[in-house]
């Protein structure tokens, strides 16, 4: 009878896999399915862990991996590794990345040969899709299918504080992991590179990372180049804030750079926004006072924000949470546009004088 965990298992993404790896014995193949870098990583590892056991004392696995790109193998090649035992013991895992057109060119061959798989090794095919209509989808195990998928009700502040229990052993307040997910948005790869640098740059003795941390350490790599953007808004100089955005992304990775400033300019807004809300409700404080009290330091930040919010006028700081919201459903899929293209989008529009905008939705 299968076991409690084989069920879960076969009905899991990688994401539920991720605290305790794949267990029971290595099937022949196995399919990581999905774009997500990181969760396809850890598919990887897990399977490899199962077929030549956990690393030892030096962080080595030991068996044979034979690791290739599918537009640079043929069906005859794959095969015959697959049917050769390993010389050094154990079983040859063939690992095929970007396999999506591999497949599609050998599908009749390979429904044939994964009907009744009788390799030495194991075949590890990496896609960015598996449609489950197909016949090779329908006659693949449900453990052998390991799905690199978030899902759309993904949280990725609270998955960020157990990530960190789990690998780090120390806490992270939930504001903390509420500012990291602003900054960072659902980006595997880079929250687990920030809260690992979180978790080295705690003070001695303390076990919790904190907002303030989050803001130093993760805020801080691209706060100068967001304020030197909203600053070129509020002179009317939109070529200038583009051309800031611009050496950015040919100083870097574009992906990369991407990402990090959409994080951190809607980070930064929107604590202008809650800043210009809570000074009309009557903060203490006055004007000062919300910004302090929305995260914007005294000083020059808070000099700098009072001029945007000059800039851009009452009725555009109260429409300012809808407009990044709109931003945020564009860059997830709802505008076929590039990402780079929507954030210059979002700055033209915030460059705009006070009348002109309001006159333009």
């Amino acid at each position: 009878m299968e076991s409690r965990d084989s069920k879960k298992q076969a009905n899991s993404s990688v994401m539920d896999l991720l605290d305790n790896g794949l267990t029971g014995p290595a099937r022949p193949f196995y399919i990581v399915a999905g774009k997500d870098d990181f969760l396809r990583r850890h598919a990887c590892r897990m399977v490899r862990e199962l077929v030549h056991g956990k690393p030892d004392s030096s962080g080595e696995t030991h068996g044979t991996v034979v690791r290739v790109d599918g537009d640079s193998i043929d069906l005859a090649t794959f095969l015959d590794e697959l049917g050769t035992a390993s010389l050094f013991g154990g079983r040859t895992l063939m690992r095929v990345d970007e396999a999506d057109d591999f497949i599609s060119e050998h599908r009749q061959s390979l429904e044939k040969h994964l009907a009744k798989p009788a390799w030495a090794g194991v075949a590890l095919l990496v896609v960015d899709s598996w449609p489950a209509n197909t016949r090779l989808a329908k006659m693949t195990p449900p453990e052998s299918l390991l799905r690199c998928e978030l899902g759309d009700k993904f949280n990725a502040a609270a998955w960020a504080r157990g990530w960190c229990k789990l690998n780090h052993q120390v806490e992270m307040a939930p504001d903390a992991a509420r500012t990291l997910e602003e900054l960072v948005g659902k980006d595997l790869g880079r929250l687990d590179q920030e809260i690992a640098k979180l978790a080295c740059s705690l003070p001695e003795g303390s076990k919790t990372i904190d907002s303030q941390l989050v803001d130093k350490l993760v805020a801080s790599g691209t706060q100068e180049v967001v304020w030197k953007i909203f600053n070129a808004i509020t002179a009317g100089k939109p070529g200038q804030a583009l051309s800031i955005l611009d050496d950015q992304y040919l100083s870097g990775n574009a992906v990369e750079s991407s990402m990090k400033l959409q994080g951190a300019v809607a980070f930064h807004l929107r604590k202008i926004a809650r800043a210009a809300r809570r000074a009309k409700s009557g903060a203490p404080g006055g004007l000062a006072g919300a910004m302090t009290e929305a995260g914007i330091r005294p000083g020059f930040f808070q000099k700098d924000a009072e001029s945007m919010m000059r800039h851009l006028g009452s009725r555009r700081l109260f429409r300012l949470m809808e407009d990044l919201i709109t931003t945020d459903l564009s860059l997830k899929g709802g505008s076929k546009l590039p990402q780079r293209t929507i954030l210059e989008r979002l700055i033209l529009k915030l460059a705009m004088p006070d009348g002109r905008a309001n006159r333009g939705g």
